[in-house]
């Protein structure tokens, strides 16, 4: 995979990262994928010290079991099938894709708790909407606390007291199937393997 396509991954590591616990099941622990439809903007960390913030968007199909991420000011795209456990990366500037394993040990389906050992921490609100915070260490072995919403939106990742992700704008609202949909044409990349 080239650098212009690796690069924008970063991204859906905000998305994935609730994913990315032990494989056991928990009965108490959060819904980490949406129940619904949802469109939310988030604001994230930048490690590139000129553009200290960066935003992407985040849209949901329940039907389609499908999440689309759009980084701002990209050509690229992405959309996760949790169903198939596909990521593919959509350059539309070079009209190519490449079509990768879902990053994560596993993809919690709708209505499925998260796997792994989650502590319930307080409630706060995050961009209009109450979310709970729970506490849980990631397969790295770092403490994280997330704040989901109790139909599993992440609004929030902070860790080492500081934000990395949160939430401006969260909607609720059908999203259509286009959204999701590949675009026909494109070149196939084989992705690298390290």
């Amino acid at each position: 995979m080239t650098a212009a396509l690796r690069a924008p991954l970063a991204g859906v590591l905000a998305g994935v990262l609730s994913v990315a616990w032990a494989a056991h099941a928990a009965d108490d622990a959060p819904f980490v994928t949406p129940q619904h439809d949802v469109d939310v903007t988030y604001v994230m960390a930048s490690p590139d010290p000129s553009r200290p913030q960066v935003r992407q968007r985040m849209r949901w199909s329940g039907q389609q079991q499908r999440q689309r991420v759009d980084p701002e000011g990209s050509a690229t795209f992405m959309v996760t099938d949790y169903r198939t456990r596909l990521l593919t990366v959509v350059d539309m500037a070079h009209r190519a894709r490449t079509t990768i394993p879902a990053p994560g040990p596993a993809l919690s389906a709708p209505g499925q708790r998260a796997a792994g050992v989650w502590a319930r921490g307080p409630s706060m609100v995050v961009a209009g909407q109450p979310c709970i915070v729970w506490h849980a260490t990631d397969t790295d072995g770092r403490a994280s606390d997330v704040c989901y919403t109790d139909d599993g939106v992440m609004l929030q990742v902070v860790r080492d007291g500081r934000v990395l992700v949160q939430a401006d704008s969260l909607a609720r609202v059908a999203q259509p199937d286009p959204v999701f949909a590949i675009p026909d044409g494109l070149t196939e990349v084989r992705a690298a393997h390290p």
